[in-house]
């Protein structure tokens, strides 16, 4: 495979796994997490868990691939840039992996206990200060950590059109 395919196949799962990366958190972030922690203890807990399951594993599948081929297509096609279009890539770069860091350390985490918590619960239980004071610090933890990915996914997706373009 000549290096120009390479790059060009590179690039195609660098933006498409890119957008389901960000565009999953940002449903987890806007309206799956929201939801969960209003209705989570009202029946809701179960379905809301399902999605974020399954957003969580589109989430794993892609943050990885975009930042495999991302780090190819840096070393590739910027090695060494120090121009203003180097330094936002290299600040997209640096917040994907922040986002991807938080990702792992803390929505995944927050979000398993949570679904554990409300699976293992009964109805009766739900209503126990200790139980109510964990889901309540998991909520939290969980909405903060899936907002704080999304904003610094967004980060990366911004592309300063005056900087990240080459002038001829």
């Amino acid at each position: 495979m000549s290096e120009s395919a390479l790059i060009l196949l590179a690039r195609a799962i660098h933006v498409m796994s890119g957008v389901i990366w960000s565009g999953a958190a940002f449903v987890l972030a806007i309206a799956v997490v929201p939801l969960f922690a209003r209705h989570g203890a009202d029946g809701a807990g179960r379905w809301l868990g399902i999605v974020a399951a399954r957003a969580g594993a589109l989430i794993g599948a892609s943050a990885p691939l975009a930042i495999l081929s991302g780090v190819y297509l840096f070393a590739t096609l910027h090695h060494h840039d120090d121009s203003a279009g180097g330094i936002v890539l290299k600040t997209g770069a640096s917040a994907a992996l922040l986002a991807a860091v938080v990702g792992v350390l803390f929505s995944r985490t927050a979000g398993r206990k949570l679904l554990q918590l409300h699976q293992a619960s009964a109805p009766q239980a739900m209503n126990s200060p200790d139980v109510s004071r964990q889901l309540a610090a998991l909520r939290m933890r969980a909405t903060l950590s899936a907002r704080a990915a999304a904003a610094l996914l967004g980060v990366t997706c911004w592309r300063w059109q005056p900087f990240a373009t080459p002038r001829p």
